[in-house]
Parts: structure tokens; sequence; C-alpha cells
């Protein structure tokens, strides 16, 4: 063997040795950043019964997001709540330190007490609303319009956006609780009770909710309402770690492949399909919701990128009245 093929071997051992010395170098340096990272315990709401399939799609896009940013900010695990909670409780959970995230319909007023994360998760389909009436009740096959629907009562949450939505176009609103809003419709109390097209064949299937019900074959009442994350509006690092890992999952195609997967997603496009659809104004929304919407819709009616996006933008200064 030469002096030349000698001294290539050498330089080829020493850049080996080097190159395995740097790959552990990195790999220790890349632990002892994992091992410094924070695990974090997260508390979610518990399900309300009839929403079982909507609840498990909201934590697992939950867990998917927190998922693909434990390199960022560390391990984590979900703990839910062993006690329903209303929506309003749930969110005023959040400032009290007993929740560290819930979902919830969007507000002006939700998104100045709280922090959002304006990305929707349920595609909009909560703004989309089939109508459970009383078994056998036709009258709504002849609904045309706003003006027709006017003429009937809905029941609705004591603490829900909807409640001032329907108000405020002049549909008339009986307010009481999720579990009684079926009986007053089947005790004919009200005319209607409105379901998101995602929720209702879910409801629909539980009889101890909508014994003496039907789901009405004609109407669906449609406003842009989309559904956010919530945090308290003092924990924006769990709200920027929420909007990164939806984001991601955005990009990659994970976030629409979990959704159109959900079969509560499937039979809610089917609803919209085979009905007259009614549009009623949101006045409750803010603008920076509406372009939420407009960017994360499937349609994609957007003309910036997502990214170019402000995820946790508050309406105003945050005032969060303790109680």
């Amino acid at each position: 063997m030469d002096m030349w093929t000698k001294q290539l071997g050498w330089v080829a051992l020493l850049l080996s040795t080097v190159t395995s010395f740097t790959i552990s170098a990195q790999e220790v340096v890349a632990s002892k950043v994992q091992s410094e990272l924070p695990h974090t315990v997260i508390r979610l709401p518990n399900v309300h019964p009839g929403r079982d399939a909507v609840y498990a799609y909201a934590k697992t896009l939950l867990a998917e997001s927190l998922r693909v940013t434990k390199a960022q900010y560390g391990t984590f695990e979900l703990l839910v709540s062993d006690q329903e909670t209303a929506q309003e409780r749930q969110l005023r959970s959040l400032e009290h330190n007993m929740l560290d995230v819930t979902w919830s319909v969007t507000s002006k007023e939700r998104e100045r007490q709280f922090l959002p994360i304006r990305i929707p998760i349920m595609a909009g389909l909560f703004g989309k609303r089939a109508l459970f009436v009383k078994a056998g009740d036709t009258r709504l096959k002849g609904v045309e319009t706003l003006q027709d629907l006017q003429a009937f009562r809905a029941v609705l949450g004591y603490d829900w956006p909807d409640t001032k939505i329907f108000r405020a176009n002049d549909i008339p609103v009986l307010e009481t609780t999720y579990r009684a809003s079926f009986r007053i419709v089947s005790e004919g109390f009200a005319d209607m009770f409105p379901r998101s097209v995602m929720e209702i064949q879910e409801e629909a299937q539980d009889d101890t909710l909508s014994r003496d019900l039907a789901i009405d074959q004609n109407l669906i009442i449609a406003y842009p309402s989309p559904i956010f994350f919530f945090v308290s509006s003092d924990n924006q690092a769990l709200a920027n770690r929420i909007t990164e890992g939806l984001l991601t999952l955005f990009e990659t195609g994970k976030f629409q492949a979990l959704l159109v997967a959900n079969a509560n997603f499937k039979q809610g496009m089917s609803l919209i399909e085979e009905r007259t659809v009614i549009g009623i104004e949101n006045p409750f929304l803010s603008e920076q919701s509406r372009l939420a919407l407009e960017k994360f819709l499937p349609e994609f009616s957007a003309s910036k990128p997502v990214d170019d996006f402000e995820a946790t933008e508050m309406v105003v200064p945050v005032q969060v009245e303790k109680q």
C-alpha cells in the first residue's frame, strides 16, 4: 500500500470519528433540551350527551395539535373533567383556573373576555342549523323566507350566542337549558330546537333526549358562527402552542382529513344539500372571526395565505370580570 493510500485511509477514519462525535453530541443536546421542556397537564370540559362524536373529534384535533408541537413545547396529557358544565361556565372556568382549554361558538363578548384561537375547528357547520320539531309537525314545510320563519318560536340555551342571534333577526326565542329544550318542543311550548347539522343526527339517536321529536325535512337556518378553541386571557403560551399545531395540521392536510373522516361532518353536509337554506345575520361576530371563516373554510375563499393570519388577536384589550 503506497503512502498516498495510507493518508486517504487516515483522513477517512478521522472524518468518520468527527462525524460520529458530532452526531452523538447533537443527540445529547437534543435529549437534554427535550428533558428540560415541561410536561403539561391540560384540563378539558366533559362531554355532553348526544354529542360524543363531535367531542371526540375536537379532543382528537386538540391532541394532534399538541403532539406535533412536542419538540418545541414538551410532553402533555389531557385530563377530562368528571362533570358536565354549560358553555358559559366552561369559559368562566378558564379564568378561575379550573379548565385550561374549551371550545365554543364564538362572539365578540366571549373574545373580549377569553383568548380565542381563531381557526374554525368545525368548518363553520355550527352555524348551519337543522331543526328538531314535534313528531308529525309539518308546518315548516311552507316556510321559504326569514319573514315566514319569524312566525315560529325557537327554544335555545340561556347562555348561547345563538339565542341573541335569533332575537336579532326577530325570531322569537324561549330560553332554557340544553336538556329541557328537547322536552319543551315535544310538549308544544316551542316550535323548533335549532341544532348544528354536525350534532342533530347523533342527538336524534338518543331516545332519552329526542323522544317524540323529529328532524324537520325542509329547512336549514344558516349564519356565520365558527367554533374556536378558547384558553384563559392570560395563557398566551398555550394559545401559541395550539395555534402552531393547528396550522401545521392544516398545512399538511391532517386537519382536513380528521374533519372529513368524521361521520357527523358527512351527515351534516348531506343535510344541507337536501334542504332550503334561510340565511340570517350574526351581528355579534367580530371582524377577525369573519376573516377566520373566509380563510379556513373548506372552499378556501381567502385571498391571503393562512400563515399571514393572526389567530389569537384580541378584539379589544381584555377586561375580565372576576366572579
